[in-house]
């Protein structure tokens, strides 16, 4: 242990390592934690408790399996012990003094440290008591010294505390420790608090990144020598300088460096020249540069030599101790020569000829090829060296060294006289260094005070002189943490370092000076020894040194003060030592000098340390509390508003906090103090600095005391004598939750101690001791002496139950109310629960209210006061947060929500919500300004009545009291526009929903709630005209609900890119948002805007120049968007996705080949019952809704201002009018409807046209109006004249008849629907009134002078004619409309028309009319057309008129055998039919019709003979065509196709023989049998046809003219638009076979294509016609999948499918093959007939494969068999469903006709195949070879037979309504005589 403190650094820690292994056992680490240290005692105690609990088998099997090692371990312990002895007796305790000193708080290495510390704490352990007690001694000895070594100095602290713990004292000593230990924490917290930079540092520490303190006048080399670790680095980035001969490398490092290994790595080497030896060698001499080590090897230090062998890479070199070195020197001593190599040609560097070794000189160029190939220097000392010695290159590697090293101070060693002054002018040098920095580091210093300064007063400020750029930093507080932790820091680190090298080179000098003295000789050289003598010497000065070593380094007092609360710490943990711990006064100390000073982690310690001293220690508690109190009062009376509080009181509350949590007797005291402070800060006062500070803190102690106790732990490790800050809660819970029987006697007792809290808050504040927890426990603390009933007699269990019964409800009406639990002046609650300024607050309260709700009783008490705070809601905002959340948490079961409704909380709510919209409708009115937060009350109230209406019980009892509230408040929120919010949105919405959900029930309640809309509009004032919109909206939502409207989507407009070429510019929006402006409404719109946006605008008025795409469908232009988008897009794609529409222009590439959608399909109304449909509506004419309507149209005013509440009135309306008693109470004439639409309709003819349009495609309101008095006027018509006399008195006055007459005449505004229905009402409006009547007439009758309306006519004139006709038209055609009629003959005009046709009309004998100049004349004058229509008009059934007219029957005649621009002959034939009422008239129409007809017959055969004549041609009496001439027999030559002809070049086999004609085919992937019963069913393709036929070569030329189009694309222009993916080849009579089979393989390959079929076989074509024939079996549609073709063309496909399937048959020679297929089909047993229904190769694929194999005339003898295959397969399919077990059917009864149908017309076709098809297909070879030949021969004929096959198909087979009408139609009845029994019988005979 001497010669450890007489060692360098590096070598210390091995010697350290050598005496652990000799003193410290082996089982516990070298190293041992703080932590395990402190826990060691407590350890061996669990241990030795273990050991002695493990008894019996385990205990022995663990001894002797352990025996070795206890064996060991005794011995191992034993020489430790005697080393231990031996080291304590010859040992001198100044020795170890010195190292204590040396290794526990001088060393710098942790490492050694706390291997030191593990030294001295093995010798502790193994010496005896005495030797303990000397060792603490001497540690305390050394502790005034202390303060010294500030950080180093944990480790020697870990062990005084544990030894002082361990080591029993006399009660002198520990009262010495004490009073030492608190005068060091005294001493140092004085320095801190008087340091000169102490408020200084302490401002700082707030401000910016505290690491240390750079301002100390002298660095400290404890704080600022931090342990530097050991690092790799590159030898590069570490030398300054470097030089070299041809062997050697000399290095200068950047600084003394400590190097523990060296790493060398050689690259590029070369095999003729190795490294063998290398030497490194080092010094720590500093020069100024290394050339002057070059050469000198006395000044070099020998390090290592390391040998290489030959290629090796890589040499790690370790130090087994660090070498301290400023330069450094490797040597490559030896090395491996390749003789052979170094003889060999080298190269030129120059010109890269070879060169002869020797001479080694190019003759080429001359140069020295052994000169440097980097700096090309020439060594002409060594020819071949192994390095430059200019710069270094070795030609033969590259060597890359890597140093683990740390730097280190040290200097040059003193070694003589020079030495000496030389050391001296450096420490001078150092000294004026150090000078100018520390005047530097002092010039800092009023900076950072102006910069304090600043911030103090500007640090509110946010001017923008204050802020730094884009980090938002006051940037006073930036340059204060640059100038400190920039400036400062550095300037102290170059100070610490020029000190560090002074103290370094003092010591040299020092230990040079005393070795002169001693004889010359350096006997201590290291730092330890130097340490070691100044430590020896001071020992006995212990209290002077202390005065001289600490005082100035702010750090170590710093950490001095740790350690003494850490040590401190340690001894409080003695029960003893606390109270003399107290005496010495530390807790006013701590609170003094250390609570609001250090680090956190330093004041958590310090507020630990109080805890402790304050544990079980009543005085102590009572004197901690006490300060606490007077420093909150004080900073309560003195910073009540001050942002200061915070800094004033943070700490003390902390302390507070965590006191409270301390579990020890005194907790009700610290409870006590608690409750005080926070009663004292009120609780919740106004302040909200006191609030945060205080108040909170104090809710958090008082949360964590309520917060339920965590479940037990087990009894047997539960500590029953601890009290916690939990025992109210674990006593109450002992109080209320015994459960049982009691005696009558203890009865009172029970209950008082169940429910009585018994404990009075003030007098338990005072320390009153009846009110202390103690005495509450006492008195609550009884027996339970339970009824013992087993021995009781049935009598006495009565009784006792009696006494019990009767007992309890005694005392629930007596004393109960004693004994509740009473929430008495809550106040503070509702304060701190909506307090604004703290959400913490909030939540804590809101968490503490929760906590008390331990039971229903109690609960229901929260509730209750909860409920009153429900009015705070509003004056709070988003501040009741907090209540709101616990509010709806307390009443999440349906329970609570009964409670509170029971309790009227649903109309306080209610009436709640009324009052916050009746605020912000006032704001609305009287402020521009909008508060973000505004309706957040009013959300939070809607949301919890909603949640009240979520329960049924609720909703059905309060409906109908909140529908009202609920409707009023959303139509207040729907006029919101200044206040609006989204809170208020979404109040809205929510309101909305609440309304929906109120209303949507039986269709009673609906009818009850529009009844309450009505009541509603009635409530608003007249002047509202947008409330009422939204009633009237949801009462048409209720009586006719529409789809949902899609809302917002999104649209993506692309190019074609088929035309990017063509078509410039490109949508760069997309996607664009259905919303924006000029996407809509129609499709048009979304033209317009890619044409404006693309700058194509010569497309832009141009609808048919550009086309729009959605889905591959051409959309017209006329559609709107969104039923585009929800018809079109959504039917075919996610509604999340874009819909992506296509622009392109039309024709640019050919004609278009997509489908195009003009229309989009509505619903339709025919055979729609409007009775039923709008039954609802019915309810307005009960509840008085029409009187409301009206009322509301006739208030208004300005049309334009009122246009949404006319338009939903006008809705409405329509859908009232569709109720006939709607339409009966309108016409009612004390209501006044009529008038009141006339007003109404005035308004809208005399308004803009954009004030009155409607909707896009949709009706005006103009038009609306006439709609509604149409229909209204209509109904009116059937009533009697006098009663409609009565109601035309209420349908406007003469003023209104006339203006309505002039407006239609002279309107030119006015479109023709518009004119059309007004002439359509104003007979309405006219009849059963002569004055009107008479008007209406008298305004026409001017008009209708023909004569001069044909000489000069002008507009107007031209308008009221046709206003005149279409009011005729409009007349009503009954006895009302009559009267109008009369009238209008009475005026003549009749007469007049009829008049001008007798004059007019060109005279003519004959009956049928030539239209020469004359009648071309007459049919050109103006007046002939009104003439016929206004006739037409008034002749419906109208006597008179038709009387009138029947005069001019001829004229009229004449006049409908003319065809003209003005359809005269059209007009004239409807005014005859319109007389054909009359069936006299009629007789004479008929007559006269009849002979013009026979005279155009007679005409027409004239003329016909001439015509022949004229081509030599004659008619005989037969009317028989006959010639003499020779044209037709020339014409016998040409002659048309017959059969099957190409659809592009119209040519068939006739003219082009040699070509192959294809049928277009559609394919596609499908399931060959839906019921086979494997898992995964067999795959195939099904095919259908328009059977369109091409040739191959036609389709080819077609797709290639059309390349830019798809092929397919371009085939369905000539398939008839529908699809096609195949072309089926047909082998015509003169088609070469390598064509046909060419054209097949085509077939197959677009087969592939298509299905993804690869095994396209026979096979699978035969299943292929086996899925087309059950197509038509099952009636099918063939037209889904391709868009075309039908039963023909796909009856017409069957032979051509077959066809193909027999030429691959024939061709591979497989029918001999399916024959026999056939035969085991019909020759298996019955047993395999259930099997074969579920197999994709069952009887239907068997019956349609003998078409291919099988002769007709064996069909004819097996046919009957297919068909009980065919009829079991869908028996068997239909009662089984899948194939069922062992192959047995259970039910074989008959199933209805549908059961069997499918199957019996299958067969019926097969049959029909080959009786009408097939029948003469020779049979005097094979069968498939003769059909291949008959089907390739016979088209026509195979054709005609196919069509009469559809024929049967249609007529009879699939009308066919049982098995004995199909045994009939299918020519059956010869072979089954009874069908019914066949059946029967073949259903029976099933396994």
């Amino acid at each position: 242990m001497e010669v450890s403190c007489l060692l360098e650094e590096g070598v210390a820690p091995t010697v350290l390592q050598l005496l652990q292994a000799a003193i410290c056992p082996k089982n516990p680490p070298p190293e041992i934690s703080k932590k395990e240290v402190k826990s060691s005692l407590k350890q061996r105690k669990k241990q030795a408790s273990s050991s002695s609990s493990v008894t019996g088998r385990s205990s022995s099997a663990k001894r002797a399996s352990s025996d070795d090692s206890e064996i060991d371990t005794k011995g191992e312990e034993a020489h430790c012990a005697a080393l231990v002895s031996q080291i304590n007796r010859y040992l001198d305790r100044n020795h170890l003094s010195i190292f204590l000193h040396t290794f526990l708080l001088e060393s710098n290495s942790s490492n050694v440290r706390w291997q030191a510390h593990s030294l001295i704490l093995a010798i502790y352990k193994h010496s005896s008591p005495k030797d303990q007690e000397s060792l603490l001694i001497l540690m305390w000895g050394l502790w005034p010294c202390l303060p010294a070594y500030g950080r180093k100095a944990a480790q020697f602290v870990d062990l005084l505390g544990y030894f002082s713990l361990k080591t029993k004292h006399c009660e002198k000593k520990v009262l010495e420790y004490i009073d030492k230990a608190v005068q060091v924490l005294s001493t140092q917290s004085q320095i801190l608090a008087h340091h000169p930079n102490a408020s200084l540092y302490n401002s700082l520490s707030s401000l910016v990144e505290f690491d240390g303190y750079y301002l100390e006048s002298e660095p400290c080399l404890v704080c600022n020598n931090p342990e530097v670790p050991f690092i790799s680095v590159k030898l590069s980035t570490v030398k300054v300088d470097s030089r070299f001969t041809t062997k050697t490398q000399l290095v200068k490092l950047v600084g003394s460096h400590m190097i523990s290994r060296l790493t060398l790595r050689i690259t590029d080497l070369k095999r003729s020249k190795m490294v063998r030896t290398l030497n490194i060698y080092y010094n720590n001499r500093s020069v100024q540069a290394v050339v002057e080590l070059k050469n000198k090897p006395s000044m070099w230090n020998k390090a290592k030599k390391v040998n290489l062998s030959a290629g090796q890479t890589e040499v790690k070199m370790d130090f087994p101790l660090p070498i301290v070195a400023c330069n450094l020197m490797f040597e490559y001593s030896d090395f491996y020569e390749n003789l052979q190599a170094s003889t060999e040609t080298l190269l030129c560097p120059r010109c890269s000829a070879a060169v002869p070794a020797s001479p080694g000189v190019c003759s080429n160029c001359g140069e020295n090829v052994y000169q440097c190939h980097k700096c090309r220097a020439i060594n002409y000392d060594e020819k071949d060296p192994f390095l430059c010695n200019a710069c270094g290159y070795c030609k033969y590697a590259k060597f890359d060294y890597t140093l683990h090293c740390r730097p280190c101070c040290a200097v040059d060693p003193i070694e003589s006289e020079e030495d000496r002054k030389k050391a001296v002018f450096n420490i001078d040098l150092l000294l004026e260094k150090a000078d100018r920095s520390y005047k530097q580091l002092q010039s800092y210093k009023p900076n950072l005070e102006l910069h304090l300064v600043r911030i103090s007063e500007q640090g509110t400020d946010r001017g923008e002189e204050n802020s730094s750029g884009s980090n938002h930093v006051n940037r006073a507080i930036q340059q204060l943490a640059q100038k400190y932790c920039g400036d400062c820091k550095n300037a102290f680190d170059d100070l610490s370092k020029i000190i560090q090298r002074v103290q370094a080179s003092r010591r040299e000098l020092v230990a040079y000076d005393r070795a002169q003295k001693e004889g010359g000789k350096k006997t201590l050289a290291s730092p330890f020894a130097l340490a070691a003598i100044n430590s020896g010497s001071s020992t006995t000065t212990d209290e002077g040194r202390s005065s001289s070593l600490h005082g100035r380094c702010y750090g170590c007092a710093a950490a001095a003060t740790e350690h003494c609360i850490t040590l401190l710490r340690a001894l409080a943990l003695n029960p003893n030592l606390r109270a003399g711990l107290c005496k010495q006064g530390l807790i006013q100390d701590l609170l003094e000098y250390n609570l609001r000073r250090g680090t956190v982690q330093v004041r958590c310690e310090v507020r630990q340390l109080l805890c402790l001293l304050t544990k079980d220690d009543l005085n102590a508690t009572l004197e901690l509390n006490a300060l606490i109190m007077e420093r909150i009062s004080g900073a309560l009376n003195s910073h009540i508003t001050s942002p200061d509080l915070a800094l004033a009181v943070r700490h003390e509350m902390a302390l507070l906090a965590a006191s409270a949590k301390q579990e020890d007797s005194c907790w009700e005291h610290r409870l006590r103090c608690v409750v005080q402070i926070f009663l004292m800060a009120g609780g919740s006062n106004a302040s909200p600095m006191v609030m945060e500070f205080i108040t909170l803190p104090c809710l958090r102690i008082l949360q964590s005391i309520m917060k339920p106790p965590t479940p037990p732990p087990p009894r047997k490790v539960r500590d029953k004598s601890s009290s916690s800050t939990s025992l109210f809660a674990h006593a109450a819970l002992n109080a209320v939750s015994s459960s049982g029987s009691v005696s009558g006697s203890n009865l009172m007792e029970a209950y008082s101690t169940r429910s009585k809290v018994g404990v009075d808050m003030r007098k338990w504040l005072s320390g009153d001791a009846n009110h202390t927890y103690d005495a509450w426990k006492k008195r609550s603390s009884y027996a339970m002496r339970e009824a013992k009933t087993a021995k009781m007699s049935k009598e006495e269990v009565r009784e006792h139950y009696l006494i019990e019964k009767y007992g309890c409800l005694w005392l629930s009406k007596t004393l109960r109310h004693q004994y509740e639990l009473k929430l008495i002046n809550m106040s503070w609650v509702r304060r701190v629960l909506f307090n604004p300024s703290s959400r913490m607050a909030r939540h804590v309260t809101a968490q503490m209210l929760e906590f008390l709700c331990t039971s229903t009783l109690r609960k229901k008490e929260i509730l209750d006061l909860l409920t009153t705070f429900l009015s705070e809601i509003g004056e709070s905002g988003e501040s009741s947060a907090e209540f709101v959340a616990l509010f709806q948490n307390m009443i999440n079961s349906v329970e609570w929500k009964h409670y509170l409704a029971l309790k009227g909380t649903l109309p306080n709510i209610a009436s709640l919500i009324m009052e916050e919209i009746n605020h912000i409708t006032t704001l609305e009115e009287t402020s521009l300004n909008t508060d973000l937060s505004q309706g957040y009350a009013l959300k939070i109230l809607t949301e919890l009545l909603s949640l009240f209406v979520e329960v049924d019980a609720i909703k059905r009892i309060y409906k109908g009291r909140l529908l009202g509230t609920v409707l009023s408040g959303y139509l207040s929120l729907r006029k919101l526009v200044v206040q609006r919010t989204k809170l208020i949105d979404d109040t809205q919405k929510k309101l909305l929903e609440l309304l929906e959900d109120m209303t949507s029930g039986t269709e009673e309640e609906t009818k009850e709630f529009m009844g309450v809309c009505v009541a509603t509009v009635k409530q608003y004032p007249p002047d509202d005209l947008r409330t009422p919109v939204f009633i009237f909206e949801r009462l048409c939502s209720i009586i006719y609900p529409e789809e949902n409207d899609v809302g917002e989507f999104f649209l993506t407009l692309e190019k074609d890119p088929q035309q990017e070429d063509f078509l410039q510019g490109r949508m760069v929006g997309n996607p664009y948002s259905s919303l924006d402006p000029g996407l809509g409404p129609l499709m048009r719109d979304v033209k317009n805007k890619i044409c404006l946006d693309c700058e194509l605008v010569a497309l832009l008025e141009d609808d048919n120049g550009m086309e729009l795409l959605v889905c591959n469908k051409i959309i017209s232009l006329d559609l709107p968007v969104k039923e585009v988008y929800k018809k079109v897009w959504l039917p075919e794609n996610n509604d999340c996705e874009a819909m992506r529409v296509i622009y392109r222009m039309r024709g640019l590439l050919g004609d278009a080949t997509e489908e195009f959608v003009e229309t989009l399909d509505k619903k339709k109304e025919e055979n729609v019952d409007n009775e039923q449909v709008y039954r609802m509506a019915a309810v307005m004419s009960q509840c008085q809704g029409l009187e409301v309507m009206l009322e509301c149209l006739q208030r208004i005013t300005d049309l334009s201002m009122a246009k949404p509440l006319v338009t939903v009135l006008m809705k409405l309306f329509q859908f009232c009018v569709k109720i006939r008693s709607n339409r009966e109470r309108l016409t009612d004439p004390s209501l006044g409807a009529i008038g009141v639409l006339l007003h109404t309709l005035k308004q809208c003819l005399a308004a803009e046209p954009e004030v009155v349009a409607g909707s896009p495609g949709g009706p005006t309101l103009t038009e609306q109006i006439l709609m509604v008095l149409e229909a209204t006027l209509m109904e009116a018509s059937s009533m009697s004249a006098d009663r409609y006399a009565e109601l035309v008195e209420t349908c406007g006055t003469l003023e209104d008849i006339h203006l309505l007459l002039n407006y239609v005449a002279t309107s030119s505004r006015t479109n023709s629907q518009v004119r059309q229905l007004l002439m359509r009402v104003l007979p309405f409006l006219v009849f059963c009134h002569k004055e009107k009547m008479e008007l209406l007439v008298g305004h026409f009758r001017p008009v209708l002078d023909f004569e001069k309306f044909d000489a000069c006519h002008t507009a107007e004139d031209q308008a009221k004619m046709e206003a005149f006709c279409v009011f005729c038209s409009g007349i009503e055609r009954n006895h009302i409309g009559n009267q109008l009629k009369d009238m209008i003959i009475r005026a003549n005009i009749v007469k007049d028309a009829l008049s001008y046709l007798e004059k007019h009309t060109p005279k003519s004998k004959k009956l049928v009319v030539v239209c020469d100049d004359e009648w071309k004349d007459y049919i050109s004058k103006p007046s002939l057309k009104y003439i016929l229509r206004l006739l037409t008009g008034l002749a419906w059934k109208h006597p008179g008129t038709q009387r009138a007219v029947s005069q001019c029957i001829q004229s009229i005649h004449s006049l409908e055998q003319i065809s003209s621009d003005e359809h005269v002959g059209s007009l004239a034939e409807n005014l005859l039919e319109a007389l054909r009422d009359d069936p006299s008239i009629a007789k004479k129409v008929q007559e006269i019709r009849q002979l013009t007809r026979q005279e155009k017959k007679h005409l027409a055969m004239k003329t016909r003979r001439k015509e022949l004549e004229k081509l030599g041609l004659r008619a005989n009496e037969k009317e028989q065509i006959t010639s003499e001439s020779s044209l037709l027999q020339q014409m016998e030559d040409i002659t048309e196709e017959s059969g099957l002809v190409c659809a592009i070049c119209l040519e068939g086999y006739r003219c082009q023989p040699q070509k192959v004609l294809a049928i277009y085919t559609f394919s596609k992937r499908c399931i060959l049998e839906e019921h086979e019963g494997k898992s995964h069913k067999t795959l195939g393709y099904c095919t259908v046809s328009h059977f369109n036929v091409v040739h191959v070569d036609c389709h080819l030329a077609a797709v290639r003219a059309t390349r830019s189009r798809d092929e397919w694309d371009s085939a369905a222009l000539h398939n008839a638009n529908t699809k096609a993916n195949g072309l089926l080849p047909l082998w015509g009579p003169q088609v070469p076979e390598s064509a046909f089979a060419s054209c097949l393989a085509r077939h197959n390959t677009y087969l592939q294509e298509s299905t993804t079929h690869r095994d396209i076989g026979y096979i699978s074509t035969i299943q292929d016609l086996k899925l087309l024939l059950l197509r038509f079996a099952s009636e099918k549609s063939f037209s889904d999948d391709s868009g075309g073709g039908g039963p023909q063309s796909n009856m017409n496909l069957i032979s051509y499918v077959l066809h193909m399937a027999l030429y691959v048959l024939n061709t591979t020679r497989s029918f001999t093959r399916e024959e026999k297929r056939i035969d085991s089909f019909l020759d298996c047993g019955r047993e395999s007939w259930v099997e074969s229904a579920f197999e994709a190769e069952g009887p239907f694929f068997v019956s349609v494969l003998a078409l291919a194999v099988m002769p007709s005339s064996l069909w004819r003898r097996k046919k009957l068999e297919f068909l009980k295959r065919l009829l079991i397969v869908n028996h068997v399919r239909s009662v089984c469903g899948h194939l069922p077990p062992g192959g047995k059917v259970h039910d074989k009864s008959i199933q209805d006709w549908s059961t069997y149908k499918s199957a019996a017309i299958f067969w019926a076709l097969v049959d029909n195949l080959y009786r009408k098809a097939f029948k003469n297909v020779s049979t005097d070879s094979d069968w498939s070879i003769s059909l291949a030949e008959f089907i390739r021969h016979n088209d026509q004929l195979l054709l005609e037979a196919l069509s009469k096959i559809l024929s049967t198909y249609q007529d009879d087979l699939v009308p066919s309504s049982s098995f004995d009408e199909f045994c009939d139609v299918a020519d059956l009845l010869g072979d089954i005589e009874s069908p019914g029994q066949f059946l029967s019988d073949l259903l029976q005979s099933l396994p």
